[in-house]
């Protein structure tokens, strides 16, 4: 019976995330309820179009002895498979939000559907990119045109990205911070990142080298290129992974061969590992909460802190709060949460808050940050 159920499991999983040929859209009516914004409740009916399309093919009974693949870990990788959707109704009463959507779901992977990617982007906020990548030219002029991060760049860029101005990291390549980076140092590339403003820092370099002529007698030039990248996550410092690629161009012109080689590595490093590596972070944070720190000031005894940090445990959607640290001294206290959401919609959450016979007024917000005044 084990077996019969597993191999149900791994059928349904197939079809999921087969070839097309099995793939096809869904067109659903969900509901989705919140008492946080008019967004999270969209999200939540997303999820549940979601979830009603997978369940068409997946049996009830998805956990099986010894093996550790989940119903709700397909749920999370299905999060955000949505082409189009549209608002059918909706009303508030009193703090409650109640959504209901039409949504055509998508079982095909984000990477292969661009629209659905834009949804996802937007429902994170459009995090910021920062790319730093290295050119290193053997036994070749060095051209220094930043070949591998333009083409990424614009692949990105394409994709609906948002990424740190190319002015702004061509003025800090060669800073100490940028080369440590560059070397391998996660550390140095989470500050960069954290200073411009990125959630993610994909950090490379890119070898090219003439191999000498591609066939005899024609006069073209074999032009070799490897790109070797990783992916760092600024708030959390953690690498996400890493990757090599390779490109092969024969051309008459260096330069042209350089170029194309160089294109073509960097357009399998986006294609084949980038993004996958990228969105299938953003489906953990949409599914399992979003790092955010949380700095609250006007925390002037420990017995304060402590009933902050149990009214904050207990607010919607805070996945998991942790103190990092508390100073009578200059009334801080600071908090790291995994949130599902956004910490606008945190905001809005925990603004005028009451805490004791204060209440909490928050003064500013960010994408990984939110700083908070107890009055």
């Amino acid at each position: 019976m084990k077996k019969a159920s597993l191999s149900i499991l791994v059928f349904a999983i197939f079809l999921i995330f087969g070839t097309n040929s099995f793939a096809e859209d869904k067109t659903i009516e969900a509901e989705g309820l919140s008492s946080i914004s008019r967004e999270d409740a969209i999200r939540q009916a997303q999820r549940s179009a979601v979830e009603e399309a997978v369940g068409i093919f997946i049996q009830s009974q998805t956990e099986v002895e010894n093996f550790e693949l989940k119903k709700d870990k397909i749920f999370s990788r299905t999060q955000g498979y949505i082409t189009r959707f549209s608002v059918l109704k909706e009303s508030k009463l009193g703090d409650l939000f109640k959504i209901i959507i039409k949504a055509t779901v998508s079982l095909d992977k984000i990477k292969d559907d661009l629209i659905a990617m834009k949804i996802l982007l937007a429902s994170m906020e459009h995090p910021k990119l920062m790319v730093l990548i290295e050119e290193d030219y053997k036994s070749m002029d060095n051209l220094g045109m930043g070949i591998a991060a333009t083409e990424m760049a614009s692949l990105l860029g394409e994709k609906g990205f948002e990424l740190v101005d190319k002015s702004q990291v061509d003025a800090i390549m060669n800073n100490n911070q940028a080369r440590q980076a560059l070397a391998g140092n996660a550390k140095a590339a989470k500050a960069l990142g954290l200073k411009f403003g990125a959630q993610y820092v994909v950090v490379g370099k890119v070898v090219a080298q003439d191999a000498g002529e591609a066939y005899p007698g024609s006069g073209l030039k074999s032009i070799q290129a490897s790109l070797q990248l990783k992916v760092i996550q600024t708030q959390t410092g953690l690498i996400l992974g890493s990757v090599v690629k390779t490109g092969v161009s024969a051309h008459i012109s260096p330069l042209t061969g350089a170029t194309n080689a160089i294109q073509m590595c960097t357009q399998k490093a986006v294609n084949e590992y980038l993004v996958n590596a990228i969105t299938n972070s953003f489906q953990d944070y949409l599914n399992n909460g979003t790092p955010l720190k949380l700095h609250i000031t006007g925390v002037d005894s420990f017995q304060k802190s402590k009933l902050l940090i149990g009214v904050i445990e207990k607010t919607q959607n805070v996945a998991n709060s942790k103190k990092e640290g508390w100073s009578k001294t200059g009334g801080i206290l600071e908090l790291s949460l995994l949130y599902k959401g956004t910490s606008e919609e945190l905001a809005e959450v925990i603004d005028g808050k009451k805490v004791g016979v204060g209440k909490l007024e928050v003064v500013d917000v960010a994408p990984e940050r939110l700083d908070c005044h107890l009055k």
